[in-house]
């Protein structure tokens, strides 16, 4: 208990000290996709689920890079997962910032988290994930941001290959 104390105490100062020494915009956003899972049931042969997941993410973003933080839920047929990442995106072009109605950033990124997934054939396993997304972000008013992009993930647990997303966000800056 004094340990997660600790750890929040500390990533909570450092995100207000990052805030004074960073120039950025905090986002809180929900998203909605369209994900396949590659995994292996009990005795080993491949199966493949595609259905839709849900999350939301929170956030900072300036002109050049994103990072969010995010959960997302996935439950089709006989497999279900839920997994936290940390993404980190970097802008690659980016039309007048804050200037236009509608600012066009496309960005390629990567990824880290934790995936928890179970199957209804008997496999409980969680464990580390990793991989890249890019996409496109779009700032439609002052206050809201549309992201379309796809996420590629690989797993470290046993029983799932990889997890694609197509994912479409709204996010809320403020």
């Amino acid at each position: 208990m004094f340990k997660r104390t600790l750890l929040t105490i500390i990533i909570l100062s450092s995100l207000n000290h990052a805030e004074d020494s960073f120039s950025s915009e905090q986002f809180l956003g929900i998203e909605a996709g369209y994900g396949t899972v590659q995994s292996r049931n009990v005795i080993g042969i491949q199966e493949s689920d595609k259905g839709v997941e849900f999350g939301f993410r929170i956030g900072a973003q300036n002109q050049e890079w994103r990072t969010t933080i995010s959960a997302h839920a996935f439950s089709k047929n006989s497999q279900e997962y839920f997994r936290t990442l940390l993404m980190f995106d970097k802008f690659v072009w980016s039309s007048h910032y804050k200037k236009d109605d509608v600012v066009f950033k496309p960005y390629l990124g990567g990824h880290v988290g934790w995936l928890k997934y179970s199957s209804k054939s008997g496999i409980e396993d969680s464990g580390f994930l990793y991989g890249g997304q890019a996409g496109i972000a779009w700032n439609v008013m002052r206050e809201v941001d549309f992201d379309l992009g796809y996420r590629y993930s690989f797993s470290d647990v046993h029983s799932v290959d990889d997890i694609g997303s197509v994912v479409f966000a709204v996010n809320y800056l403020y």
